[in-house]
């Protein structure tokens, strides 16, 4: 779209409240601890050797499942971007499905697992399950990355490569070398997501960084120290997105199309059944043992539980759903924002600060909030939905801009540039041809962001308002000393509720998309 539009008066306001009521906040915390906090020369000696060490191992537990994700991950997306895979449309919606079930979820599904068949939770119960459970999660957003990298290769290049070697070296010397951004991306992020997550280690009761910075803030009430700790953590972060910032805030992940696309589909003839076996066994593990041992797990004693849970979690619907409504809603409005200056090339800061706050952990983000808003100027903030709210805009109006930003990014400047010659003014270019054309993409971003907040733990945990219902929260706190069929049965009724609101959606987007495609 045309420069013009960059001083559109609406988008620099959204821009300014998002540095207000996000970035500020984050700034003013750290400054308070290391600069006016009487306790910070106390607390920066308990920064100890025990301190380095619980990094040292959380990061090696994800960096293990970083390894385990983009492998297994690059292996999905060649299956299901780069050959003509029967069904492949099918799995590549449906091998997604733990991407967007909330981690604790899956958690509990496992560990009723290993209880079932093996009456021990002891082997789960460990950072072997921590890794486990992360893979299982993490492993379709690498399969979405570099598969999407892999739609990009032009088909010319390959080609080539054929006329003078085989498959291995044109796999092995072309297609990996142009996908090694891709592959690095992929690593950072899931390392990224992986280190910050704090729902799998809780439940299975286990201590790594996230956790200790929790203990810390809630148990202890030491807030400096948490926040000190907290500053680690997100240097790693900081540091590892350095390394690859150019691409991976580039990064085509999560497109909804692959428009432009001039990709070559390999063709598998008796390797399509092994293939097709190796994609089955993988959906059976991540998606369908887990809901079916929560089924069984449920309803072994009866039904009593299942429907003690479900009045449970009964008041918790309208506010969870309102909240990421309204969570949605606004990242799409951000994340559309962003991608349009990016695309603009007028204001690239604010994608940056949206992939920095994305990155920074969900425990972190809420000490952040609560810190800035529990004043009495911003009672009405932190007293309401209003500070979750803020929180659910700040973990993922990245993804909304990502998602927006590729699809403007397919769109031909000329259009644009023939409405400006026949006088369309800015106003009605941007709500008249823009939007329109990239409906599908924002209704993707909606629908993302929609899922991720209503399975969103650890940032609301941190924020949620005292005595208000909100159905992550509840299932968690309840799973603590609830009975195992009861943990079970809330975790069902989550799990059943998420796939049902994405098929619905899904079902509703899918004649959109299907007609942006064509």
């Amino acid at each position: 779209m045309g420069r013009k539009l960059i001083g559109n008066p609406v988008l620099r306001a959204i821009y300014l409240l998002f540095v207000f009521f996000v970035a500020i906040p984050l700034v003013y915390t750290f400054i308070s601890v290391l600069f006016f906090d009487a306790s910070f020369t106390e607390n920066i000696k308990q920064l100890n050797g025990a301190t380095f060490l619980l990094l040292a191992k959380s990061s090696l537990v994800s960096f293990t499942v970083a390894f385990f994700s983009t492998v297994a991950g690059t292996a999905l997306g060649f299956l299901l971007y780069k050959t003509n895979m029967p069904f492949r449309n099918y799995f590549r919606i449906s091998l997604l499905i733990p991407l967007f079930i909330s981690p604790y979820i899956l958690a509990v599904a496992w560990k009723d697992f290993f209880q079932l068949f093996f009456n021990t939770t002891g082997f789960i119960s460990s950072y072997t399950g921590v890794i486990l459970v992360h893979t299982s999660i993490f492993t379709p957003l690498s399969m979405l990355i570099v598969g999407s990298a892999l739609s990009s290769i032009n088909s010319q290049l390959e080609d080539s490569g054929f006329v003078i070697t085989k498959f291995k070296s044109v796999l092995f010397k072309i297609i990996l070398p142009l996908i090694k951004h891709a592959l690095l991306t992929s690593f950072i992020l899931v390392f990224i997501l992986s280190i910050s997550e704090f729902s799998v280690p809780a439940f299975f009761g286990l201590k790594v960084f996230t956790t200790e910075i929790f203990t810390q803030f809630s148990a202890f009430y030491n807030h400096s120290l948490a926040i000190l700790q907290s500053a680690l953590l997100i240097l790693l972060c900081i540091l590892l997105l350095l390394s690859e910032k150019k691409h991976i805030a580039d990064a085509s992940f999560l497109s909804v199309s692959e428009k432009g696309t001039n990709t070559k589909l390999y063709r598998l003839n008796r390797q399509k059944y092994l293939a097709l076996i190796f994609l089955s066994i993988w959906l059976f593990i991540s998606v369908i043992l887990p809901f079916v041992v929560l089924i069984i797990q449920s309803f072994k004693g009866g039904t009593s539980k299942f429907v003690q849970a479900f009045e449970l979690l009964l008041p918790t619907f309208g506010s969870s759903i309102g909240l990421a409504f309204a969570g949605a809603l606004l990242s799409v409005i951000v994340g559309f924002t962003a991608a349009f200056f990016a695309n603009n090339k007028s204001n690239s800061n604010f994608d940056w600060l949206l992939l920095i706050v994305f990155a920074i952990p969900s425990t972190i983000l809420g000490i952040s909030l609560i810190k800035f808003y529990n004043q009495t100027f911003f009672n009405f903030i932190y007293a309401g939905y209003a500070i979750v709210l803020i929180g659910y805009l700040a973990k993922f109006s990245f993804i909304s801009a990502k998602i927006i930003g590729n699809a403007i990014k397919q769109i031909p400047k000329s259009l644009d540039e023939a409405a400006q010659i026949e006088g369309i003014n800015n106003f009605t270019r941007l709500w008249k041809i823009l939007i329109p054309m990239i409906f599908p993409p924002l209704f993707a971003a909606f629908i993302i962001n929609f899922i991720f907040s209503l399975g969103e733990l650890g940032t609301t945990i941190m924020l949620y308002p005292p005595g208000t219902e909100i159905m992550s929260i509840k299932v968690f706190t309840i799973m603590a000393n609830a009975p195992q069929a009861l943990t079970s049965s809330m975790t069902l009724i989550v799990f059943s509720v998420t796939l049902l609101i994405i098929t619905g959606l899904y079902l509703m987007a899918k004649p959109f998309i299907k007609n942006y495609n064509n």
